[in-house]
């Protein structure tokens, strides 16, 4: 059974934590405050989560945005590419 002390000390590093990841996304993407700047990211995510995207959706992003989110390996590196282009505009 863990102790007052033990259970205090676990949620002061859980919400310590979760402070700095609130941070430090924050820090890497400064937009990521700004509404539009999340919708530009639900709609790219959500326009090619079937796997067919619009051409509204490919016109909307820079070429050079597009290449590097289009070469990239996995899914969790394009998650990045797009946040990157639409979270530091």
């Amino acid at each position: 059974m863990k102790s007052k002390k033990q259970k205090i000390n676990n949620l002061f590093y859980a919400v310590f934590f979760l402070a700095g990841i609130s941070l430090g996304i924050t820090l890497i993407w400064p937009g990521l405050l700004k509404n539009e700047n999340r919708k530009c990211f639900l709609k790219i995510i959500e326009d090619g989560s079937d796997g067919k995207v619009t051409i509204e959706t490919i016109l909307s992003i820079d070429p050079t945005s597009l290449v590097k989110i289009n070469n990239a390996k996995n899914s969790y590196s394009k998650i990045l590419r797009i946040g990157d282009y639409c979270f530091r505009k």
